[in-house]
């Protein structure tokens, strides 16, 4: 599945917010590093997973910062399915204190392809505390060699 279908999917479907998050930045990592559109979808997600955990001042944070972006990038993430001009008018919705359920407009392609996924079922403890609940052990190791071999790099005569 390509990584926008995964994003909407997670998004509209799962509600996994933290995997939109994941999926869209390992593609903005491995493509076009100055591409905000997609940072503004990962900043989108990330208010969301806020919002949903009770940061509300977190997501309000968050949200501006994502809506200013997808403003700036209506066209390119139009592009990528997700119609840009009627998410602009939910932001309001997206605002407001309490939260509540707000599917991404998407247009027919990625409605097809979500239909076509299969539906996992999610323990909404793990949704909302993700962060905190997976298995972070691949991070850990990476980053024990990172400082491993930064250690090397200072000690080289």
């Amino acid at each position: 599945m390509h990584p926008i279908e995964q994003f909407t999917f997670e998004f509209n479907i799962q509600e996994d917010y933290f995997e939109c998050h994941e999926v869209l930045e390992e593609l903005w990592q491995a493509g076009n590093r100055t591409d905000e559109s997609l940072v503004a979808l990962i900043q989108l997600a990330v208010a969301r997973y806020h919002h949903r955990r009770g940061n509300v001042t977190g997501a309000m944070r968050t949200y501006p910062k994502a809506f200013q972006k997808i403003e700036r990038h209506a066209a390119s993430i139009t592009q990528l399915g997700i119609d840009a001009t009627q998410l602009l008018t939910l932001k309001s919705a997206f605002m407001e204190p309490e939260y509540r359920r707000i599917h991404l407009p998407v247009d027919e392609r990625l409605e097809q392809r979500m239909k076509t996924q299969s539906l996992e079922p999610l323990d909404r403890t793990f949704l909302i505390d993700k962060h905190r609940l997976r298995n972070r052990q691949d991070v850990i190791d990476a980053r024990q060699v990172a400082l491993k071999n930064r250690g090397k790099w200072k000690n080289r005569p």
